[in-house]
């Protein structure tokens, strides 16, 4: 092999001495190994290990010649992974291949996706090179076939060179065993413990019954090994000895199938040595019927597979179950004596037992495809120990990072209470004396409807008196009126005098009297008393504004007492417009909420216009909990001044007061709250949103805060 070409093989990284030095190691340790005393089975895996490995070649496989003429698999290694499956007819056109360079007996080597020169059916399906050498005798009869795939930038000549002296190996091998005796009885244990740890290498049922078909009829050395295994009710012929892929749309299978079901239902062991048994079950003779006339072996053995742990315990009355699986054995021409071979089918399916029935288990395992994953990072990790640390410190090492580095808006937590957005108290207008009210609590009113009685001893008296003037001028005017015109010129005009005067005074007294029932509502016919009524303003909020009484215990609070215009009678509210929460902010979160003014908050024009932040609102008394409804909390709505929290006697710490806006015109309908729930002085609980800090601090806020007070501060 030429420098450039190992360069080439290589890549730029390695370099041609030690390719070279790889190679020639390579072939040493193979002329060691064609002489050594390995069994056929060993040495060919070690054959096609060492072989591969001097080129670092990612597959390849040994066929040898069966008595009966066929290719047999003796040994591969990554055969399913280089994309045979690919194509629909990969797996045939390889095996047409092989079959067309068995019969030529000549080495030779396709590229990738090429067919073989004068076989159309035959070709190399894979995305690799092929090379495949004979296996020949000493009478150049061929034996078998050695193939490598290789990557393609790989040179041809070489490659097929390289095969041709694994070939040869492979040749000596035979020919320096080819009279030798079979080992012993030791060498046959030895065998069985390969084999052992061969089918126990995975938990994939089709990868263990393949290796348990194959393996087996190579130590068994008989035609053809069968395996089966029960999913559920019916079985699935998972791999046939000789073949890749098993057709189970094909008749034979399907009537193998089914006398595999029979078979198993039954629980015995089946043997078949040429002529009928008319003392089988009849569902088991007419399965096996039914498959003699598609096969015709003189030797059957059919033998469920049952693990101890299918086994009912010592004392349970629980009845036996049917094993989970199933090993046939066919010859076509079997030897005289046929007892050893059952023997060591026998050994086989003890040896399998416990494989087959762990993967068939494994299979039943839900949602395996999403931890056999993690399983597979377990193993790679050295172990359970390793995993599970190496999946702490990651985990935390994430949940590090995420709490550092994604941003997650902070939520300052405060109380208050729910309040209509226009709301007043109602005065009375002088001093006097509650007589009744008008109005029941939350009673609805219209604006300038009555809510109070009231009764003002001084305007008794003053009402009484403008009564009694007016009934005197008017008794005066129809006096002076009466006969006037039959006076005398001097005593009419003189007259006329008086009555002018006397009218004049009367305007001055109705007019007083007008300002007593029109600006303060009092009742002329029932001097003293007068009515307050509720506010007649228009609120920005309401084009019609329906006033509630919000005030719960004025009746018997005032009635009958005496109260003064600064005394209120009732407190009223809007309550078909705006409301507002009037939000009591503890001072540790005062200069996060000034922080978030100055750098985040929203400006707009609507409501009180200028700087806002949103807040979240709960109101506890909805019957179910979580967010609800979301405000605005505008600057201008913060008192400048913090004060004790009388509300709460628990609490030292001194708040400040703050207006936030609710199921205004302003703010969107989704983020409005249920009216049903807007009732005055209800609790609400409410969430500042202070802009976005990192996760862990807005998460932890509190912690932190007290951590830096008591600890960091203090030194």
């Amino acid at each position: 092999m030429s420098t450039g070409q190992a360069t080439t093989a290589q890549g730029e990284g390695d370099g041609p001495r030690r390719l070279r030095r790889q190679v020639e190691h390579a072939i040493e340790q193979l002329g060691a190994l064609s002489g050594s005393a390995l069994t056929p089975g060993e040495f060919y895996q070690e054959l096609l290990r060492k072989g591969l490995g001097g080129i670092d070649a990612p597959a390849g496989a040994v066929w040898i010649k069966s008595p009966q003429g066929f290719l047999q698999q003796q040994c591969q290694q990554n055969i399913a992974q280089i994309g045979l499956d690919d194509r629909p007819d990969g797996r045939n056109a390889h095996n047409q291949l092989l079959r067309f360079a068995f019969e030529k007996g000549k080495p030779g080597i396709l590229g990738p996706r090429q067919r073989a020169e004068g076989e159309h059916a035959a070709g190399n399906p894979t995305d690799y090179s092929l090379a495949l050498a004979p296996i020949i005798d000493e009478d150049n009869q061929t034996l078998g076939i050695v193939e490598i795939f290789q990557k393609p930038n790989w040179n041809p000549q070489d490659l097929v060179t390289y095969t041709i002296q694994v070939a040869g190996y492979a040749s000596n091998y035979l020919r320096n065993t080819s009279n030798r005796k079979v080992a012993g009885q030791e060498q046959i244990w030895t065998q069985i413990e390969v084999f052992s740890r061969q089918v126990h290498s995975s938990l994939n049922p089709t990868e263990v019954a393949y290796v348990v078909a194959n393996e087996g009829r190579r130590l068994i050395g008989c035609d053809r090994i069968t395996v089966g295994i029960r999913h559920g009710r019916k079985v699935t012929i998972e791999a046939v000895s000789g073949a890749d892929v098993v057709e189970k749309a094909s008749s034979h299978i399907r009537r193998m199938r089914t006398l595999f079901d029979t078979v198993i239902e039954w629980g015995e062991k089946l043997v078949y040595r040429g002529a009928r048994d008319e003392t089988l079950p009849p569902k088991v003779l007419n399965a096996l019927d039914e498959y003699l006339a598609e096969q015709n072996p003189k030797l059957l053995v059919l033998i469920p597979v049952r693990d101890e742990r299918e086994k009912p315990k010592e004392g349970s009355k629980e009845a036996l179950k049917p094993v989970r699986s199933a090993v046939l054995m066919e010859l076509f021409d079997p030897p005289e004596l046929t007892g050893p071979l059952e023997q060591k089918l026998d050994v086989i399916a003890a040896h399998s037992a416990t494989a087959l029935y762990n993967a068939a288990e494994m299979k039943r395992v839900p949602l395996k495809p999403l931890w056999w994953p993690i399983m597979r990072v377990q193993q790679g990790l050295g172990g359970k120990a390793r995993f599970w640390t190496s999946f702490t410190i990651g985990t935390l090492l994430a949940l590090t990072l995420a709490l550092i580095l994604i941003p997650y808006p902070l939520k300052l937590d405060a109380n208050g209470k729910l309040a209509p957005l226009d709301r007043f108290h109602v005065y009375p207008p002088q001093d006097g004396q509650v007589m009744r009210f008008e109005v029941n609590p939350n009673q609805d009113l219209a604006p300038g409807a009555p809510v109070a009685v009231l009764f003002r001893s001084e305007w008794a008296k003053e009402i009484t008196n403008l009564k009694k003037d007016r009934s005197g001028l008017d008794d005066a005017i129809k006096a002076l009126t009466r006969n006037i015109e039959g006076l005398p010129p001097e005593v009419r005009e003189q007259r006329k005098q008086e009555l002018g005067k006397a009218r004049v005074d009367r305007e001055k007294v109705l007019g007083q009297l007008q300002i007593y029932e029109s600006t303060f509502k009092c009742d002329l016919s029932n001097p003293g008393y007068y009515t307050v009524t509720a506010p007649n303003v228009r609120p920005s909020q309401s084009a019609v504004p329906t006033w509630r009484v919000l005030t719960q215990d004025f009746r018997e609070q005032l009635t009958n007492r005496a109260v003064t215009p600064r005394d209120p009678l009732v407190r009223v509210g809007n309550v078909t417009g705006g409301w507002e929460v009037v939000l009591k902010i503890p001072q540790k979160h005062v200069g996060k909420m000034h922080k978030a003014f100055a750098e985040a908050a929203e400006e707009d024009d609507k409501g009180p216009g200028g700087k806002f932040l949103w807040v979240d609102a709960l109101v506890t008394s909805a019957p179910t909990p979580g967010y609800q409804g979301r405000g605005k909390l505008y600057l201008k709505n913060v008192t400048a001044l913090a004060e004790p929290n009388r509300d709460d006697q628990n609490e030292s710490e001194p708040v400040v007061i703050a207006y936030v806006r609710i199921n205004t015109d302003d703010i969107p309908k989704n983020f409005h709250l249920n009216p049903d729930l807007l009732v005055t002085d209800v609790e609400v609980r409410a969430r500042i949103r202070g802009g976005d800090h990192s996760m862990g601090y807005s998460l932890f806020y509190g912690v932190w805060e007290f951590l830096y007070e008591k600890v960091i501060f203090f030194f």
